[in-house]
């Protein structure tokens, strides 16, 4: 078998420099190959956990029951196909190896829609998918015991600058709606995203405005504006969404209901199950 985590570091190293291009057609070329040198890295980990063990025995993707040559029941790698994330993370829990801190959903759900159909998410978006994924990179270099920056060179410099520089952005955003009350608790549960591109760095327009029923938000990764009404909907879906799922998939009574007067959803409340 090549060696994997050469070519781990290949990737997120052309991933990084696709990344800072200005080239439109190279953002799509970052998320492929990123996200396949963190999946490689991370497959690294599990050889490292089980050095004296066949690659394919620790990385493949399906086993299939054989009888070995003394009539005990064995399984063996069924064809070449290795390990997913999904199944990568499910692979480090029973290796016992703990999965790093790090968003790698966001990519996963944008290098998907880009392998199997056209994606109109902006380049904003894809970088903040990439940068997302920064601390699980280095999560794994630490369970390898290897230094990001020996190994990664010039393109660990350029994720730490974007990492700062999201956070940045994304303290931004989320403080421009510090003058709403109950903001802090709709933080305090979940993140806000966005519906057309799924960022997070959605903001209000009038970071000084303290009025529900005047918030505008717009999102700076795509820019996509949103009304009061449609804004106000997203962030009560944020705080009490999943709360409502529970609720209607235990039968129970609603949590979010349509407003009475303007019929706007959700805007009236029941309050949270605890």
């Amino acid at each position: 078998m090549t060696d994997i985590f050469e070519n781990a570091v290949h990737s997120i190293q052309m991933g990084i420099e696709d990344f800072q291009s200005n080239d439109e057609r190279r953002p799509v070329s970052a998320l492929r190959n990123f996200y396949a040198g963190v999946l490689l890295l991370g497959k690294q980990c599990l050889l490292n956990a089980a050095p004296d063990a066949d690659p394919m025995d620790v990385l493949a993707s399906k086993f299939a029951p054989v009888l070995n040559d003394d009539g005990d029941l064995v399984h063996q790698p069924k064809g070449f196909q290795t390990i997913d994330f999904a199944e990568l993370r499910e692979r480090f829990k029973a290796f016992r190896l703990t999965w790093p801190a790090g968003e790698i959903k966001d990519l996963q759900k944008l290098r998907n829609e880009f392998e199997h159909y056209h994606s109109e998410a902006p380049k904003d978006a894809i970088r903040q998918a990439i940068a997302s994924c920064f601390p699980l990179v280095e999560g794994f270099f630490a369970i390898l015991d290897r230094s990001p920056k020996t190994e990664l060179g010039d393109a660990w410099d350029v994720m730490l600058a974007e990492k700062k520089f999201f956070e940045k952005l994304k303290s931004e955003c989320d403080g421009s709606f510090n003058a709403i009350a109950w903001w802090h608790e709709i933080t305090e549960r979940s993140e806000i995203r966005c519906p057309t591109c799924g960022s997070s760095l959605l903001y209000q327009e009038d970071a000084n405005n303290s009025d529900p029923a005047e918030i505008k938000g717009r999102c700076k990764a795509c820019g996509d504006s949103f009304s009061a009404e449609q804004t106000v909907e997203l962030l009560v879906e944020t705080q009490f969404g999943a709360d409502d799922y529970i609720a209607a998939k235990d039968g129970s009574e609603p949590v979010i209901h349509d407003c009475p007067e303007c019929s706007n959803s959700p805007l009236m409340l029941r309050p949270a199950i605890p």
